[in-house]
This record gives C-alpha cells, structure tokens and sequence, in this order.
C-alpha cells in the first residue's frame, strides 16, 4: 500500500475511503536545497534563469524587467503526464510591484507576470552579468521578493487525494469540503492530506478562496499547472514568502497543457 493510501486508511472515516482514494492524482513534489549560483538551464527558484538573446527580456510596461520566480528543466523531472519530457518552463514575475505582477480585477492581464516554455537551450542566453545589470537602473525601487535567493529544485514523483478546498472537490463530492457528516476537515491530523507544498500538477491549494469559483470563460475548468508554497530553510537561512505565509498558484487549460501552450497560464497568489 503507498504511503497516501495508508494515511486514508488510517484517518479518513471508512464511508468515505474509497471515494477519495478514486481521486488520487500523480503529482511532482519539490524540496528545495540553496547551492549557490546554479546554470542557467537547472531547475530553480529564484535566482537567474535561461532567456535566449532572440527574444526580448520580459519587462513590465514601465520597462522594469521581470524576476525568475521559478523554472522547471523537464529533463531533470520524473515523467508525469501530460507535461513535456524536454524542455524548461520559467515564471517570471513582477518584484517592484506589491501585487507581485498580480492582476486579481483581471487575470488575463500579464503586464507583471509570464509564463515562458523553451523547447531546447541551443541559443545563447542572456548571462547572469547581463540580467543583473538590467536591475541597476533600479536598484534604489523597493523589491518585494518572494524567494531571497537561488534554490535548487529536487523532485520527487508523489500522489495526492483531493482534500484541498478547490472547486473539484465540490464537484466530485457533490457537497462542500467542511459538509462531511463525522468528518472535520479541520483537524490537524489531516495536515499531511491537506495538498500544501511546491508542486507540478495535482490539486491547488489556498489560504484564502479558490478564484475559478468566480470565472468565467472557461477558466473555472482550468487545471493547476505548478504550485510555489511559502516556506522556510532548515535554521531560517532562506526563505520562500507570498506576504504572510501565501501560496502561488499558475492555472492552465488541460488542451493548452497538452499542446505546450504554457504561454496562456494564468496567475493568483493569496495569503493569511
């Protein structure tokens, strides 16, 4: 038995075992590990990332250039699908906006943020020199940093059940999350089936309300692409913080996903 199916087994009352062990889902964990000034093309958060000289750097429309958030090499990932086998997916975002690049009235707005997908790493990148002079106009602007410093990435493959508070779990339940007859959600001992963390895929997690209730569009079906969780080094020598103790979410439709269509992600992050 695998360690989530365990963890159902042990707590969740047993009317209701099977219906959560039915929406169990694959998903890519990340723990983080600070190792310096990483490549380029390494699976990081923050820090500085690989953006080929073909192309613009991305800037928000006052010019200011946009931050690695985080990217992701494929190459260095267990397979999940429907994600690539190659390639590197980068979040970038807006650090001198206090909104983090967020548009919250608009989310198709993406002055402060993108979301980019390079297929192969064959052209020359900007260098690290290069992307830190593009802040030197702006060295005197307050930064509101997410993550303080260069982290390495390490996967794991892993699952996760549908305990979030997310608009799935009212459609596969047919009830709210905190409407279970004999079950609170609430209680501590569910922490490690809660669904916060850094994540490729699976279900989204939030600490305050899940946006797509209120969209249109299409996107209240849209999918959660990568996950970036507030959290803290061993010692607090480093950290990862959405104002007080957030998470941030990057949602994509599943036909955009399949077709590599990254660059129609879209963006949210909420906090206590």
């Amino acid at each position: 038995m695998d360690n989530v199916a365990k963890k159902v087994k042990d707590l969740i009352p047993a009317q209701w075992q099977e219906a959560f062990l039915h929406t169990q889902k694959d998903i890519i964990e990340f723990s983080f590990e600070p190792d310096g000034e990483l490549p380029l093309t390494t699976s990081k958060a923050g820090g500085i990332g690989y953006v080929p000289k073909r192309m613009e750097f991305p800037v928000n429309s006052d010019g200011r250039p946009l931050s690695l958030l985080a990217q992701i090499n494929f190459a260095e990932m267990p397979p999940l699908d429907p994600y690539p086998s190659h390639g590197l997916l980068a979040f970038y975002v807006d650090y001198y906006d206090d909104l983090i690049g967020a548009d919250f009235d608009d989310y198709d707005n993406k002055d402060g943020y993108r979301v980019l997908y390079f297929e192969s790493f064959e052209e020359e990148s900007y260098s690290r020199e290069e992307q830190l002079a593009m802040h030197t106009p702006f060295a005197d602007e307050e930064q509101y940093l997410i993550v303080d410093t260069e982290l390495a990435m390490l996967p794991a493959l892993s699952q996760q059940i549908l305990l979030t508070d997310s608009i799935e779990f009212e459609r596969v339940f047919g009830i709210g999350k905190y409407e279970f007859d004999g079950f609170d959600p609430y209680d501590e001992k569910y922490d490690d089936l809660m669904g916060f963390g850094t994540q490729l895929g699976g279900y989204p997690s939030f600490t305050q309300t899940d946006p797509r209730e209120y969209m249109k569009n299409g996107k209240q079906d849209h999918v959660l692409l990568f996950q970036l969780d507030s959290c803290f080094g061993s010692g607090q020598d480093w950290e990862i913080m959405w104002g007080d103790a957030g998470i941030g979410n990057f949602f994509i439709s599943l036909d955009d996903l399949k077709a590599k269509k990254f660059e129609n992600a879209w963006y949210n992050w909420d906090c206590s």
